[in-house]
């Protein structure tokens, strides 16, 4: 479902009615309210439903319904609103800028953290009526400061969106992009973040193709692996396989796939997920008979940190170049 679509229907779901009726307070019936933010509530039936982004996006419907002046999201909160991939959950918080606010408070409030940085007016979109920082700046704003995980997996879906058509590159616009976040950054040196911001987006790519790719990079680097992403592999019939990524001088690739792949059906395309297993097991199958290189899969759970999956790869029988710390 599009981000418009979605903010439509989580606005006719959000009301400014207290909750105090009866069965406004009974926290087991479906249809009692939640409070959201100063003013604002939506049943609790309706907000069990609800994915951590989603959630995420109500209360920045209802921060923005409860504001004086129209607020600019920010950080995480902005990643949402724009529709850029987010690792792991959403946390509570509503991520504001406040630099343009004149002389409106700019103390953090229930719910609410408040940031405040130069903002210019390029760097400001609207989102069916919600401003937020623009998906340049919010790259930039969570490569300075959210953890590398978070940063990464938006960074690497803002590049996908901008510079890639399917598996087509646009590498001159791509390099100019950089050029001008080197010149930011550059123009930004010793504040806060900037160093860490540097070695993001240098690791940044716009040739992975999920957020379990872009974290599973990531950490793979931490470890100091060498490796070739989505690697072409000629299959049969004229079709070309490509695969996740390469530990090059290893004669091994690596494949990562979401649990959803197998069980969600949305990710299926028709099929069951017996039927998905089986493909999946004679495109691998195929892949090592022609190249004579070994598989070593992962998921989710093997890569929350590059310790954690460093210790898996070890078990795995993959040799680490260098732990982390």
């Amino acid at each position: 479902m599009k981000i418009e679509e979605r903010l439509a229907k989580l606005s006719a779901r959000l009301t400014g009615r207290p909750a105090r009726r009866e069965r406004d307070i009974h926290a087991d019936n479906p249809q009692s309210l939640v409070h959201v933010h100063h003013g604002w509530y939506v049943e609790r039936g309706f907000l069990k439903t609800l994915r951590h982004e989603d959630r995420h996006l109500l209360r920045l419907i209802a921060v923005h319904r409860a504001a004086h002046h129209p607020p600019v999201f920010s950080h995480l909160s902005a990643a949402v609103l724009l529709d850029l991939p987010v690792y792991s959950r959403v946390d509570s918080l509503v991520h504001i800028n406040v630099s343009r606010s004149g002389g409106r408070s700019k103390r953090n409030s229930a719910g609410v953290l408040r940031h405040q940085s130069p903002l210019y007016d390029h760097e400001v979109v609207t989102v069916q009526g919600m401003r937020c920082t623009s998906p340049e700046r919010t790259v930039l704003d969570l490569c300075k400061s959210a953890p590398a995980e978070t940063a990464i997996a938006c960074a690497d879906g803002f590049l996908r969106s901008e510079f890639r058509v399917h598996r087509a590159i646009d590498d001159q616009r791509l390099g100019e992009w950089r050029q001008d976040i080197d010149r930011q950054l550059h123009d930004q040196r010793g504040a806060r973040g900037v160093r860490a911001a540097k070695r993001l987006l240098s690791l940044a790519t716009p040739v992975t193709d999920s957020v379990l790719e872009s974290v599973s990079h990531l950490q793979l680097r931490r470890l100091a692996f060498e490796v070739a992403l989505q690697v072409p592999v000629p299959g049969p019939g004229g079709v070309t396989y490509f695969v996740d990524f390469e530990l090059l001088g290893l004669r091994l690739f690596g494949e990562c796939d979401g649990k959803q792949k197998y069980t969600d059906a949305r990710f299926r395309n028709g099929k069951t997920a017996d039927e998905v297993v089986y493909i999946e097991k004679r495109r691998s199958e195929w892949i090592s008979t022609r190249t004579g290189n070994g598989f070593v899969r992962w998921g989710y759970p093997e890569v929350p940190t590059a310790l954690h999956f460093a210790r898996w790869l070890h078990a795995a029988s993959v040799p680490v170049p260098r732990w982390p710390r």
